[in-house]
């Protein structure tokens, strides 16, 4: 009896703990898409401020050839004058010629001229912004990278007090695991685990609107998904190195590991609906668990410099359109 009451005291105090770091990891995980925006605005800033540098440096240099060949022509006239007037009338003509040519030059000099202190004033403010920009990316880059450490951690420390909890989680992710390794396609597997599983689905109502999952430019929308009718089933973004991919709503996790061609997987149920996210580097839970709505559950490769998430939303294992969950993602995106 008081081996039952301390197992059961343990057990509530795992459960307590895990739902503590839940809710961190939710904070942590809204707080890393912040971050990735404000990173992706600091690097888009930076990348524009370095192309009007350029751009500036280019008009420069122009201006420059230009007031060099004009000042070179005024000081070969200097060095060779016209002769005296009275030696030739040519001469006179030249000299002439020669005067209302350096009477229409001097203006264009001096608009030249302060066209080209102009330039090297904006040349100079456009380097003391970017190296400033320079400054806010080192900084939205060193606040996000401290921050994917602490998920990585809480994660962690999640799963080990969930092992202790779920005395037959590793059964049922080998089970899973055996069922991946069999099937020959994303769909195949969708369909396989739907048969097999019994986990109850997290809720029977699915949100109005998913978390999204990742920050990143939606490369491909539901039905767009150039040569790969597989991909097309759903939506894929392009995101840096090592972002977090966040629970897109409360779900059950029905799979959680590698399928060949599509890189890490994670397939998650609510009600009649499974959601798909494929191509994560790691994964952050394993199957037989729950996750929450905005809730770290991996994060993306590291070893490439665009990795690509897709996402795709079944119901009685047909996909469907996600644009009604994420109206960025729906068939009319780009």
């Amino acid at each position: 009896m008081v081996d039952r009451d301390a197992d059961r005291a343990g057990a509530a105090a795992a459960a307590a703990s895990i739902a503590s770091l839940r809710t961190r990891l939710i904070s942590l995980g809204r707080q890393e898409s912040n971050g990735q925006r404000n990173v992706g605005g600091a690097r888009a800033s930076l990348t524009k401020l370095n192309l009007q540098e350029a751009e500036l440096k280019v008009r420069m240099a122009r201006n420059q050839q230009s007031l060099t060949q004009l000042l070179g022509a005024l000081q070969m006239y200097a060095r060779n004058p016209p002769p005296p007037l009275l030696v030739d009338p040519r001469s006179a003509r030249d000299a002439v010629r020669a005067a209302i040519l350096i009477k229409a030059i001097t203006p264009e000099l001096e608009t030249r001229a302060q066209a080209f202190s102009g330039q090297s004033e904006a040349l100079k403010r456009v380097r003391r912004q970017a190296d400033a920009q320079s400054g806010v990316l080192f900084q939205a880059e060193s606040t996000l990278a401290d921050r994917e450490a602490q998920i990585t951690d809480l994660i962690a420390q999640k799963q080990a007090l969930e092992k202790q909890l779920y005395a037959d989680a590793g059964a049922a992710q080998t089970d899973v695991q055996r069922l991946a390794a069999r099937a020959r396609s994303l769909g195949e597997l969708v369909h396989v685990l739907d048969v097999h599983s019994s986990l109850p689905g997290a809720d029977d109502a699915l949100p109005v609107r998913f978390t999204a999952p990742v920050q990143g430019v939606l490369a491909h929308g539901f039905g767009q998904a150039g040569g790969d009718p597989e991909r097309s089933k759903g939506v894929t973004w392009t995101t840096t190195p090592n972002a977090a991919v966040l629970s897109p709503l409360a779900a059950a996790v029905d799979y959680a590991g590698p399928l060949k061609g599509w890189g890490n997987v994670l397939i998650l149920r609510s009600g009649d609906y499974e959601l798909v996210l494929a191509g994560l580097g790691e994964v952050g839970t394993e199957a037989g668990r729950t996750v929450a709505g905005g809730e770290p559950v991996g994060k993306m490769p590291g070893d490439t410099p665009h990795p690509a998430l897709y996402l795709e939303v079944r119901r009685a294992t047909r996909p469907v359109d996600p644009g009604r969950w994420l109206p960025d993602a729906g068939a009319k995106a780009g």
